[in-house]
């Protein structure tokens, strides 16, 4: 369930430190191909400033605008930077066919002579072949990335997918709001989130939107604030709350390696983990539970 950021692409930004054949690698230099890498730049920090409802639509819209760009920088040494950004938003907004388009303009990303974004897009395959079931050929990539770039933690994330079908820790944090105990029944899903990151709430409400049919039960494990705040945010959320602290050790029985993520729970005794971060639209096609076993 990951959701385009600009936040994200900013952090894209700093680590930069097709619809027709495209044209063999080059750094040529463009004056054109320039401005249109500068006006990139620019708008890409304008989508940070806006409040969280407009970001999200003005993303949704931005792929044809990524499109265009790299059709504008193709055979440039600008060319790096659309085709990163529109790997990630195919990550975001393709539906099925994002995570195999995703991969294709990532190999074109991997012979291109400029380094921008050459690690950033390794660390983008990583969640492109995760999303698409190939752990072990994510595991692969990861382990070369963390060797070199320890810090993209891409690891930590191939763990995090790895724990599908395994039994899941129990609930995460302290309950301040909300919810019943675990009686084993229906779908559970846990999400991990920052409270003070104004997008939570935004989150939560498409959650809650996505699991009405299955009857699921949404369980906001939060960090940040204090216990009172969380409590305040469960009456405002109209959803069970968990509060945990900076370094619970939760983090590390649910294997969470960023915020915010999410981890979807089977009926049972002993529930399984079934998913983690599910898209929004598969949640909404899940059915209703069955029963738990007795």
């Amino acid at each position: 369930m990951k959701r385009w950021c600009a936040s994200v692409i900013l952090v894209a930004l700093l680590c930069a430190c097709g619809e027709r054949e495209a044209p063999p690698p080059s750094m040529t230099d463009t004056p054109d191909a320039a401005a249109v890498a500068a006006a990139l730049d620019s708008d890409v920090k304008a989508l940070g400033q806006l409040g969280p409802a407009q970001r999200r639509a003005a993303e949704a819209e931005f792929g044809a605008r990524l499109r265009r760009d790299l059709e504008a920088c193709r055979g440039t040494r600008y060319e790096n930077q659309p085709v990163y950004m529109l790997a990630q938003w195919l990550m975001v907004h393709g539906g099925d066919e994002g995570p195999p388009e995703a991969l294709r303009l990532l190999d074109r990303l991997d012979i291109l002579p400029h380094p921008a974004f050459r690690n950033a897009g390794r660390s983008l395959r990583v969640e492109a072949l995760l999303r698409l079931g190939r752990t072990g050929d994510a595991r692969v990539v990861a382990t070369t990335l963390d060797r070199e770039v320890p810090e993209f933690a891409a690891l930590r994330r191939v763990a995090f997918h790895e724990q599908v079908g395994l039994p899941a820790p129990a609930l995460p944090g302290l309950a301040v709001g909300g919810g019943p105990a675990d009686d084993g029944q229906g779908l559970v899903l846990v999400c991990f989130l920052q409270l003070t990151d104004p997008g939570s709430e935004a989150l939560v409400t498409s959650l809650r939107k996505a699991l009405p049919v299955s009857g699921a039960r949404l369980i906001a494990a939060v960090n940040g604030g204090d216990m009172l705040s969380a409590a305040a945010a469960s009456a405002a959320w109209g959803c069970e709350v968990r509060w945990l602290r900076q370094d619970d050790p939760a983090y590390a029985a649910w294997r969470v390696f960023g915020l915010p993520c999410s981890v979807l729970l089977g009926p049972g005794p002993q529930r399984v983990i079934v998913a983690v971060d599910p898209r929004l639209s598969d949640l909404a096609r899940l059915g209703p539970a069955q029963p738990a076993a007795p």
